[in-house]
């Protein structure tokens, strides 16, 4: 999928969180690493945000996964930062950092670096934590870097519609 059509998809379904969430008293928060902040901003880009949206974290590094979301150094050390146990341990300590309902976050090797021989470049775990519990899911996205995070911030965003309604 192009750029272009990622983008108006993460916009629409931005759109779905904000009025799933409005509609449900419920609020949202987000951990990103590869994605940067890319999901709570198109969540933030629809009026009435607000009412949803608790906060987002830019984590981009293992230290600060660890000092502002509570992942674990072992967590980090056994299975590294691109990992199911990293993705709900990042959603988890957003969603008591910012005591939302359902938290989500994105963690991965977006490119043109970075990858495995397990987790090639284009994998991302996007991870979601709400009073149901935490799960998380392993994706392998095609294209350049923009479009892995494109495609990453939207996924999260249909995890966190999905777990709205």
């Amino acid at each position: 999928m192009e750029s272009s059509e990622l983008e108006g998809r993460l916009g629409a379904t931005a759109v779905e969180v904000v009025e799933a969430g409005r509609r449900l008293h419920c609020t949202v928060s987000t951990a990103e690493s590869c994605t940067a902040g890319m999901v709570s901003a198109a969540v933030a880009s629809v009026p009435g945000a607000s009412e949803v949206l608790q906060g987002g974290a830019a984590t981009y590094t293992e230290a600060i996964k660890q000092r502002v979301l509570g992942v674990s150094a072992k967590t980090l050390e056994e299975h590294t930062a691109v990992s199911h146990e990293t993705a709900c341990e990042m959603a988890q300590g957003s969603r008591e950092l910012f005591q939302s309902d359902v938290a989500v976050s994105v963690t991965g090797y977006a490119g043109p670096g970075g990858g495995t021989e397990d987790d090639p470049v284009g994998t991302v775990y996007i991870g979601v934590a709400s009073a149901r519990g935490v799960r998380s899911e392993r994706h392998v996205f095609p294209g350049a870097r923009q479009e892995v995070r494109l495609a990453a911030a939207l996924c999260a965003l249909e995890l966190a519609r999905d777990e709205l309604v």
